[in-house]
């Protein structure tokens, strides 16, 4: 997953923790001013497209852009 920030809410590696039901497994963060960009892989046990949905909505809810790429859910 990656997060990109251009004047939202703050953003951090800590930003993942408010995600229900998922435990980031690795995050990198970068910073250019007040620009952030957030690089993640997290475990969850949503579908894929529910992932997906779900944290569109939570990073646009914090004026964020979202980007989600598959792999796997764990059951």
């Amino acid at each position: 997953m990656i997060v990109l920030s251009a004047g939202g809410s703050p953003l951090d590696g800590a930003s993942l923790d408010e995600l229900a039901d998922a435990r980031v497994v690795w995050v990198r963060v970068e910073r250019e001013g007040s620009a952030a960009c957030v690089a993640a892989r997290l475990r969850h046990g949503d579908l894929p497209d529910q992932f997906r949905d779900r944290v569109r909505r939570w990073g646009r809810a914090r004026g964020w852009a979202v980007t989600v790429a598959s792999s796997w859910h764990l059951r």
